[in-house]
Order: structure tokens, then C-alpha cells, then sequence
């Protein structure tokens, strides 16, 4: 019972580090950027933020939780793409006007090199 425990909270608080990392950056791209189409920069920005914070989280945070690959697998695919859904949502929600398949995609790309990061750097 321990272990499902932990295997929870560890998906719960990296989902929620990739969920408000990316929030963090699409509102700070949004509000200072005028233009209404995102070009190739600022989709690379996110990946790279999104790289380095998870980079940064395993010098906090050594040691991967979920025991098991295929896990940790399932939690690089479907992380990326539930913080990209909820990067749509909290746009629509503070009524931003980036178009919702950019901000699905910088949600999806900073989440989804937090964990490559993550996955590449942490101790197994």
C-alpha cells in the first residue's frame, strides 16, 4: 500500500511542477508578447525552460519515485499532454488571445522536456 502511495504523490507533484511551470511561462510569453502568432522561439523558450526546470528538479529531487519503466514512460506521455490541455484551459480562462493549439503546444513541449529531463538526469 506504501508504494501506490508513493508512485500517487510522485505523478501528483511532478505533474503538478510540469502543470504550473508551464502555466508560469505561457502567461509571462503572453502578457509581454504582442503578436498574435507564436514563431519558432518562443515554442523553443518553453522547451528550453522546460528542460532546465527539469533539470533543476532532480538536483532537488535525486531519486525517481516510480519503480517501474513503463511507468515512467506512461508519465512522459501523458503529462505533456494533460499539461498542454490544461495550458488551453487557463487561457481560455484569463481570456488570452493566443490561439488554443499554441497554447496546447507550449504546455505540451515545456511538460514534455521536464520530464525527458527528469527521466535523463535523476537517479534510478
Amino acid at each position: 500500500m506504501e508504494e501506490i502511495l508513493v508512485i500517487a504523490l510522485q505523478i501528483f507533484f511532478e505533474f503538478v511542477l510540469q502543470l504550473f511551470g508551464s502555466g508560469l511561462v505561457s502567461s509571462a510569453s503572453t502578457t509581454t508578447n504582442t503578436k498574435t502568432e507564436d514563431g519558432f522561439v518562443t515554442f523553443f523558450l518553453h522547451a528550453s525552460i522546460g528542460g532546465l526546470c527539469g533539470y533543476l528538479s532532480t538536483l532537488l529531487a535525486p531519486k525517481l519515485v516510480l519503480p517501474l519503466p513503463g511507468l515512467r514512460i506512461a508519465n512522459l506521455i501523458a503529462a505533456p499532454c494533460l499539461a498542454g490541455g490544461v495550458s488551453v484551459l487557463i487561457g481560455k480562462w484569463f481570456e488570452w488571445k493566443t490561439k488554443p493549439a499554441t497554447l496546447f503546444w507550449h504546455g505540451f513541449l515545456f511538460a514534455l522536456m521536464f520530464g525527458a529531463a527528469r527521466l535523463a538526469f535523476a537517479h534510478r
